[in-house]
């Protein structure tokens, strides 16, 4: 199990919702929700390029608590409102998808 207080040590990483003292087992990298709803468990982070409505409502059904939003997603303030009402942690970060994965594993955390 690792803490996401570990993973926000590194500067590229940007927490914009929730806080940093949840833990997860596990990732999922994927910009196919279907693909998503289909393989993830409520203990892993999703990481995604996918900053929609359509994201959260995937989070919120599968019970997932924190998503990675790789290559400087744009996001928008409803975005932001609604993952904080749904009570979802987003982290925000320059690296490319794979770029998380690897950092994620160097560091010891996967």
């Amino acid at each position: 199990m690792a803490y996401l207080s570990t993973l926000l040590h590194n500067e590229q990483y940007q927490r914009l919702t929730g806080t940093e003292d949840s833990s997860f087992k596990g990732v999922f990298a994927t910009d196919l929700l279907s693909t998503a709803i289909k393989h993830m468990r409520p203990d892993h982070i999703l990481i995604t390029l996918i900053c929609s409505q359509s994201t959260l409502n995937v989070m919120s059904m599968l019970d997932l608590q924190i998503v990675i939003l790789t290559q400087d997603a744009l996001l928008t303030d409803a975005f932001i409102e609604k993952a904080k009402e749904a009570q979802i942690t987003v982290i925000k970060t320059t690296y490319l998808t794979h770029e998380v994965i690897q950092d994620l594993v160097l560091r010891g955390l996967l």
